[in-house]
């Protein structure tokens, strides 16, 4: 019997295993690894399958900055502990109009002067100056956060964060829960597979798939929106003229895009260069709680009837963009009530949750691991810097 089961490989799952079995908990973390061929996979999915999320401090909330704070200042030990790199410190410029009306840029100079950040304001002209390779419209300024602002690679993260909890002696099932029965001392967990095991405790990291299987005696308040990004794929010489990028996110003013973000250069697995760029948009869909209706979107969503309007967009603001070909993926979002993940008991001493990215908590997803962590272990909030009703199940 474990002392903790987590249901939840992903970048939270990953995680808060890490820390339970730092802790001393016997702990398991239970979930599948990337399917090999998505167009036949008849499991889970999960939008980590990149190499590329954007990571910085700068933010229009205290909370997600102190989470991305705390996140990135283990980034170099986690990549010397595993000997797995994931993490570029590029800097990180963020665009909107020069109003100054974003909360974006109204919490810049506090978070800034909290957290000891580093960055330049930067006027229309100056971004011109500074970015001679970036081009946005007349009446938008920018502000350029310097390292450790960059890029993770969530894949390596994943990995990184697992090799350390599999050193520290924690068991990786590498299966899919469907049921959870409760019983006074412990729980049973039975997978797709066949298998069972049982746990003293219970921490849900399932994301978007929390609600799909009998896992919650109740669902938990989330939304599924579906999210498209483009790949550009680039040639070796555009991958160095473009490799001095920093990682973007842009107010786009557009009817058909709203919240670009932009990674530079990355090379992929199949040994490709691409820009990754992504967004809402307006044929984003809310997807029932139902697996079928998740993998219909993974498999076969039409990400591509909004990919003239991204190409456009992204050649906007790389003039002159050299691209060999372009291609959609397809991703899913798990939104909360309150914008922040759901860190919270659904049966005090048993059962946990730690879910609800908000599209924002892969840069962050080491800190609310570890909340989530130290709740299930201690059975209390722990944290005196962040209130526990910020992260509530409401």
């Amino acid at each position: 019997m474990f002392d903790v089961l987590v249901i939840g490989k992903g970048l939270m799952g990953s995680a808060a295993a890490r820390y339970l079995q730092g802790f001393g908990a016997a702990t398991a973390v239970l979930g599948p690894d990337e399917p090999h061929n998505p167009q036949t996979h008849d499991g889970v999915f999960a939008s980590h399958y990149d190499q590329g999320r954007i990571t910085r401090r700068l933010s229009k909330d205290l909370a997600w900055a102190t989470l991305a704070d705390r996140s990135i200042a283990q980034y170099r030990e986690l990549e010397t502990r595993s000997g797995i790199n994931f993490y570029e410190p590029t800097g990180g410029l963020y665009v909107g109009p020069d109003d100054g009306s974003h909360a974006y840029w109204q919490n810049a100079a506090s978070i800034g002067q909290r957290f000891g950040v580093a960055y330049d304001e930067l006027t229309a002209d100056e971004l011109a100056v500074r970015l001679p390779k970036l081009h946005f419209p007349a009446g938008f300024a920018g502000i350029l956060e310097h390292a450790p602002a960059g890029y993770i690679n969530p894949r390596g993260l994943i990995a990184a964060q697992l090799a350390v909890f599999a050193e520290q002696g924690g068991t990786i099932l590498r299966e899919t829960a469907v049921t959870v029965t409760r019983h006074p001392t412990h729980l049973t967990v039975q997978t797709k597979e066949g298998s069972q095991y049982q746990t003293r405790k219970l921490l849900i990291a399932a994301g978007g798939f929390s609600n799909c299987f009998d896992l919650l005696e109740r669902p938990l308040p989330l939304r599924l929106k579906t999210e498209t990004i483009i790949l550009a794929e680039l040639d070796a010489a555009e991958a160095a003229r473009l490799s001095d990028m920093p990682t973007v996110i842009y107010e786009i003013e557009s009817p058909d895009l709203r919240g670009i973000y932009l990674l530079p250069p990355i090379l992929y697995p199949d040994g490709r260069f691409y820009l990754k760029m992504g967004c809402d948009t307006r044929l984003d869909q809310t997807l029932p709680h139902d697996v079928e209706a998740i993998r219909r979107w993974f498999i076969h969503g039409n990400s591509d009837a909004i990919l003239p309007a991204m190409r456009a967009a992204l050649e906007g603001i790389i003039p002159g963009l050299r691209a060999q070909s372009w291609a959609t993926k397809r991703c899913l979002i798990t939104y909360t009530p309150h914008g922040k993940p759901l860190i919270d008991a659904v049966v005090p001493g048993q059962v946990y949750v730690c879910t609800g990215g908000n599209g924002s908590s892969a840069k962050s997803s080491d800190a609310i691991g570890q909340l989530a962590a130290s709740l299930t272990w201690h059975d209390a909030w722990q944290d005196t810097e962040l209130d526990a009703a910020l992260f509530a199940i409401p």
